[in-house]
């Protein structure tokens, strides 16, 4: 992978992190199970907080870390999309999408710069979280924001 296809693909990620936060958030928002609304408070932080790593090393290379508009639309409409399907049906919809994900960037991780190995380790432990997450959801198998809450700088309040 060279220097501009390698900053191209932080800039993607970067914006996949501004659609991750806005949907989180959307579904925050419209879901009425005060548990489910916990869990996507804590994704939009995971999401925020992958972002704002990402930010800084794609300013490093020069990259550009205007959040985009399109991307954020993109975010409030897959959550509308979302919010209306049963719990069960949404899980796994979400599983199948983040493992999509968690190869991608593996994939990156193997091909990209060796000076960035911490940084591509800690943006695929992000995607491999939501991924435990969604495993942990569908099987009733332990804390499914476990994975989740041990990479948190700041964890979300539950409300009241």
């Amino acid at each position: 992978m060279d220097a501009q296809e390698y900053r191209r693909t932080l800039e993607e990620f970067f914006q996949g992190e501004v659609t991750g936060e806005a949907l989180f958030h959307c579904l925050a928002e419209s879901l009425g199970d005060p548990e489910h609304q916990y869990q996507m408070r804590v994704m939009e932080q995971l999401e925020r907080e992958t972002k704002e790593l990402l930010r800084g090393n794609v300013d490093r290379l020069g990259g550009d870390t205007k959040e985009s508009a399109v991307a954020r639309d993109t975010g409030v409409a897959q959550a509308k999309a979302i919010a209306p399907i049963p719990w069960a049906k949404f899980v796994h919809v979400f599983q199948r999408e983040v493992r999509k994900f968690v190869a991608r960037f593996e994939e990156v991780e193997r091909l990209g710069p060796p000076e960035d190995a911490k940084l591509l380790a800690a943006v695929t432990a992000h995607e491999k979280a939501l991924l435990a997450y969604s495993d942990r959801e569908s099987s009733g198998a332990g804390d499914p924001l476990q994975p989740i809450l041990a990479l948190l700088k700041a964890v979300p309040s539950r409300k009241p």
